[in-house]
């Protein structure tokens, strides 16, 4: 079937034959958000970010449920919490520091806990800066990590992969 002959047929073709994302049916994407196939899971959570760049807030929340609702595998939770820039709130950014809070940092974890930091120094300072203050002064973390913490609220959020 042709562009122009959807036009006007399903919702999420605009009249210009564009796709709409924020229009798009969200029950299969949800579906492969929760496959255990890595490229399903990959294309689901892409989509969701998609989703939620064009305005569709309920796939914001199922990202943020997804990620609560996930086992331990980091790299899948680093998937979900690089989609989670799309959703720059209050609530997500709880989320991510109670993330902070809850992965300790060791090899193993340190990717993860970067892309953690990078996602949360993405978003709107006022949404931050009492997060990462609150982590600086938090004896628990090591002084490296505090410093980090520090940095993100020191700079204007430029930070490049050779900062972590």
């Amino acid at each position: 079937m042709k562009s122009e002959d959807l036009i006007g047929k399903v919702p999420w073709i605009t009249k210009d034959g564009f796709f709409d994302p924020a229009k798009f049916p969200i029950d299969g994407v949800l579906t492969q958000a929760l496959d255990a196939d890595a490229g399903q899971f990959r294309s689901g959570v892409g989509m969701l970010r998609t989703m939620c760049h064009h305005g569709r807030r309920v796939a914001g929340i199922f990202l943020l449920g997804l990620l609560l609702a996930s086992d331990d595998n980091l790299e899948r939770r680093g998937l979900i919490v690089e989609a989670l820039r799309a959703v720059p709130t209050k609530p997500c950014a709880d989320l991510l520091f109670a993330e902070l809070r809850r992965v300790k940092s060791s090899n193993t974890t340190r990717r993860y806990l970067a892309t953690v930091i990078k996602v949360l120094a993405s978003m709107p300072a006022e949404l931050i800066e009492d997060g990462f203050a609150d982590l600086a002064n938090d004896k628990s973390f090591s002084q490296r990590m505090r410093d980090k913490f520090r940095a993100v609220i020191a700079s204007d959020r430029g930070l490049d992969d050779d900062w972590f």
